[in-house]
């Protein structure tokens, strides 16, 4: 039986692959399809997780763990769009994907 949080997380996981896909396009960057694959795959296990509850707090560790990955990339991707302009597009896409993520991982922290 599927809770409602697997699903938040499994739609999640999506986004993360379809905004991944997108960040690759805008840079061309190989890092940001390991991320986009680490970070679904993360969100993946997180809602197996909340099915399964064997292991309950991966549900919502692996949630913060992808949105401070994306977070780290968000940070420096604003700090360089100061200079470089064509950032800043990258830069809103990586602080979406780090803002669904840690959503994620707070609405898992408290149904869990």
């Amino acid at each position: 039986m599927q809770s409602h949080l697997s699903v938040l997380l499994i739609g999640t996981s999506l986004a993360v692959l379809v905004l991944g896909g997108y960040l690759w396009r805008l840079t061309g960057q190989r890092v940001a399809v390991v991320h986009t694959l680490f970070g679904s795959f993360g969100l993946l296990f997180a809602a197996f997780e909340a099915v399964n509850r064997s292991r309950p707090e991966w549900s919502y560790v692996l949630p913060f763990f992808t949105a401070m990955l994306f977070g780290g990339r968000a940070v420096g991707a604003w700090w360089r769009s100061r200079k470089e302009h064509d950032y800043r597009r990258p830069a809103e896409v990586l602080t979406t994907v780090t803002a669904m993520s840690m959503l994620m991982a707070v609405v898992a922290y408290f149904s869990v």
